[in-house]
């Protein structure tokens, strides 16, 4: 699956063109990863994991893909403020969680990711994000026509 790091080269490049700080800007840093978990917020409550009194309301597939898409750029921006060049490609989901676990999961993954600054903890939020997209029915072909 090398589409997902291609993915990421893109929108790299797409960075690039605009200015660019030689220094780690921790408030901008900061500020991309609240609009992450907002973003990620979205996500949950489209997906009505933690709304039990609406189970038997049908999901807005539509807006549920809007909000992913937007949290996965959200993500990539926060790779771009890190100074990650490459990411690695995901290539199977290692475990069957459950989504509110997957979520979970992923609040734990990026606040990592603010407290180190690490590009190993940034390669383990991006892999629960591509694991929970997957375990949401999102397909890769979904996430590459997007950005196409």
């Amino acid at each position: 699956m090398n589409d997902i790091s291609k993915l990421y080269e893109v929108y790299i490049s797409k960075e690039l063109q605009s200015t660019k700080n030689d220094l780690l800007n921790i408030q901008r840093l900061n500020q991309k990863i609240l609009s992450f978990i907002h973003d990620l917020s979205e996500v949950s409550l489209d997906s009505r994991v933690y709304l039990f009194w609406e189970k038997d309301d049908e999901i807005d597939r539509q807006q549920l893909l809007e909000h992913y898409f937007e949290g996965l750029t959200m993500l990539m921006s926060i790779g771009y403020e890190l100074r990650i060049d490459t990411i690695k490609n995901h290539t199977e989901i290692p475990e069957q969680l459950k989504l509110d676990d997957l979520f979970f999961k992923l609040y734990h993954s990026i606040l990592n990711v603010q407290k180190h600054f690490s590009s190993s903890d940034y390669q383990n939020a991006i892999d629960d994000y591509f694991t929970l997209g997957f375990a949401l029915g999102i397909q890769i072909d979904d996430i590459l026509d997007h950005y196409e």
